[in-house]
This record gives structure tokens, C-alpha cells and sequence, in this order.
């Protein structure tokens, strides 16, 4: 475990020192409240990934043992998913969502009632300060594969390790055999265990703690979720991405998310989250006031 410790710590030196090289970070995502992880950043909507002038992809690529190789800086072409996981046009408080939604077939997910009260709820602008990225908590699982910010993979052997752009990581063993932790132990990030299917990497994440929104809409999720991601390489530039979540909690079924993540020529940046962080401070005097109104209760 030490050695693992200690391989994590190098990797996150070298990507704190990543410096961008060939262009310049594209103009953040407008619209956004919560200062958090969709603030700052690349957006990645329609069309995002790459020039569209680069080449075209090759074929994908594998490591010694013939396992596809993963490594590389991506972002998500997740078309606002940050801003809802349902198709959504974009209004005062939010950019406008593609929709991300791809099981169920009409694109909406299948929440129970409370669920879909909450989360109506938390689209109100006194609860844009209770979504914890405003708080520069992590992201979570997986809501930190569609913020409009890019991410780093790195495949030592027996891993996969993802390092966010907001300086948070993922650390992924790959090992069939390997147990979940505990039920009582609940985390920010989960416990996510992978194995390959051919050439798809499958990643099952429980133990969840439920402090986690699944983007600044306020898609719920909830303590009792599992997940499930399938990683497929398409080519060498890009993989597709899914997610299926089961969360009995929130949820009358399981459902699936899906969308391409797309290879990147620039490199991950230092990005800290509480640096000149102003939005947190305004969210919190229109949370206070809509309590002193009676707007929220």
C-alpha cells in the first residue's frame, strides 16, 4: 500500500507541473452558478476534442500484453452534461444540456417522485450553494468524466489511474478478484474495482457516501448507488464512454449515460479550486436571503 501511496503521489507531481503547449484553454462555460467544477475550463460540447484539423485517428492502442492503452490527456464530449444529463434548453441560471441520457429510449431519467422534487429543488438560485463543488469538494463518481474540464489517464500496470484537471484523482485496480471495502466505509469517490471485457475496460463503483451531485442541475445520487463504466476504445482518439447507474434509492430502475471522450493535445493544469473563488461568497447572500423571505424554508 505504501508503494501504491507513494506511485500516486509521483504521478500527481507530474501532473501539478503539466504545463499546456501547443493552444491556449478555451473560453470557460458560460452561464454557470455553483464556482465549481464546471466553472473553469474547456467545455465540452458538440464538436469538442481535438482541432479539426488533426489527422485522422489511427488504430487503437495496446499495451505488451495487448490490453488497449488508455493513456493520454481527454475530455469529455459530454454536451453540458455539467448542466443537466437530460436534454434541457439553456436559461438564466444554466448553459443548455444535449442530453446524455441513452437508456432509458425517451432520454429522461427515471427518478422517483422525491427524487424529481429534489432535484427540481436544487435547480432553485438559493440552492446553487449546497451543490459541494461550490465548496471545492470532488466532483465524484462520475460526475468528474463530464465537467467541462479536461483529465489525465495513466495505466501503470494492474491500475487505472484518473487525475482531474481540479486536482482530485481516481485510483482503479484492475483486478477481478479483488473485493469491495466494506459497506460501512462510504467515500467521496467510492470504491471502484475494474476488469476487461475484450478490449472494454468495466469499472464498478460502490460504497458511495451520497454528498455528491451528479452536475449543478441537481441530478440526484444518492448513498445506495452503484455504478457501473465501460471504457471502449474506438480508435486511438477516442473512447466510448457509458455509465450505468443503479441507485434504488432515487431511482425506479437503473439507467444509462453515454457520450465519446475525446484525446486532447494540451496537458492538465493546476487548477485550485479556492484561488480567487467569488462565487461561493454570492451564493451564500442569495441562500440567506431567500431564508429571510421564506423563499426557503
Amino acid at each position: 500500500m505504501r508503494a501504491l501511496t507513494m506511485m500516486v503521489a509521483g504521478l500527481l507531481a507530474t501532473a501539478t507541473l503539466a504545463v499546456a503547449q501547443e493552444q491556449a484553454p478555451a473560453a470557460p462555460a458560460q452561464g454557470g452558478r455553483a464556482g465549481g467544477a464546471g466553472a473553469p475550463g474547456r467545455q465540452g460540447g458538440a464538436g469538442g476534442g481535438g482541432r479539426q484539423d488533426a489527422p485522422p485517428a489511427g488504430p487503437v492502442k495496446r499495451l505488451p500484453d495487448g490490453k488497449p492503452d488508455l493513456t493520454g490527456h481527454f475530455l469529455g464530449d459530454a454536451g453540458g452534461a455539467n448542466y443537466g444529463l437530460e436534454s434541457r434548453p439553456g436559461g438564466f441560471l444554466l448553459p443548455p444540456a444535449r442530453g446524455i441520457v441513452v437508456d432509458p429510449p425517451d432520454g429522461r431519467l427515471p427518478y422517483q417522485d422525491w427524487a424529481r422534487q429534489e432535484f427540481i429543488s436544487r435547480g432553485k438560485p438559493e440552492r446553487g450553494y449546497d451543490d459541494p463543488t461550490a465548496h471545492c469538494f470532488v466532483a465524484g463518481v462520475p460526475r468528474s468524466l463530464w465537467t467541462p474540464s479536461p483529465y489525465q489517464f495513466i495505466q501503470p500496470p494492474g491500475y487505472l489511474v484518473m487525475m482531474f484537471e481540479r486536482m482530485s484523482w481516481r485510483v482503479i485496480p484492475i483486478d477481478p478478484n479483488r473485493k469491495h471495502l466494506p459497506d460501512t466505509v462510504r467515500l467521496w469517490q467510492g470504491d471502484s474495482i475494474g476488469h476487461w471485457e475484450g478490449d472494454t475496460l468495466v469499472i464498478e463503483t460502490t460504497n458511495l457516501n451520497g454528498k455528491a451531485w451528479l452536475n449543478e442541475a441537481g441530478d440526484v445520487l444518492s448513498y445506495a448507488a452503484t455504478i457501473v463504466e465501460r471504457l471502449t476504445p474506438v480508435n486511438a482518439d477516442t473512447i466510448q464512454y457509458r455509465a450505468t447507474i443503479t441507485d434504488p434509492v432515487a431511482y425506479t430502475r437503473p439507467y444509462t449515460v453515454g457520450f465519446n471522450i475525446n484525446r486532447q493535445r494540451d496537458e492538465i493544469l493546476e487548477v485550485a479550486c479556492h484561488e480567487d473563488n467569488q462565487d461561493l461568497e454570492h451564493l451564500r447572500h442569495v441562500k440567506e436571503e431567500a431564508k429571510k423571505d421564506g423563499t426557503l424554508k
